[in-house]
């Protein structure tokens, strides 16, 4: 009878620990997936904002003196505007690819290296035309790539352990 009982409280024991792991796996994979899943929600809204800024850079409008310029800087003496566009991008920058975050950060050294003696932004815009339409064919291709491994979290987390910092200077 003793035995019987003992068996009985063993089992019932042995069964409530492999319940009880199953259950914390359950929770812990559970936990893991809703995680990746808001990270890959925070990428999207990423990437989305990103488009917004591809599409400030696509655009091209012509001057009076048939010069193009992209329709971020359209606005006449509105700098204002084009870094809000850019800033609004770049604060996105933990969600992105380390490579386009690079070439963003590129465009905006271009911008911070601008004629400070009054140079409009439509200027600005003519002048740097093919080189701001180069990098926005750079950003078309990265985010092109970034879309085909978008869904793996993991590998992105990973990434971002070598992330290489460093400060810039900009000459002002």
């Amino acid at each position: 009878m003793l035995a019987i009982l003992s068996s009985s409280v063993l089992s019932a024991l042995f069964g409530g620990y492999i319940a009880g792991q199953y259950a914390l796996r359950a929770k812990q994979h559970d936990y893991i997936h809703h995680y990746y899943k808001m990270v890959l929600d925070r990428r999207i809204a990423a990437y989305e904002q990103l488009d917004l800024f591809i599409d400030s850079i696509k655009t091209a409008v012509l001057d009076k003196d048939n010069r193009p310029y992209h329709w971020l800087f359209s606005n006449e003496d509105d700098w204002v505007n084009a870094y809000k566009i850019l800033h609004d991008t770049m604060s996105h920058g933990l969600w992105l690819s380390d490579d386009l975050f690079k070439k963003l950060r590129d465009l905006n050294l271009l911008l911070l290296s601008r004629d400070k003696t009054g140079e409009s932004v439509i200027e600005f815009g003519k002048k740097n035309y093919e080189t701001i339409a180069l990098l926005r064919e750079e950003f078309e291709h990265i985010r092109a790539i970034d879309m085909l491994r978008l869904y793996d979290v993991e590998v992105f987390l990973k990434s971002k352990k070598n992330v290489v910092t460093g400060f810039t200077p900009v000459n002002g």
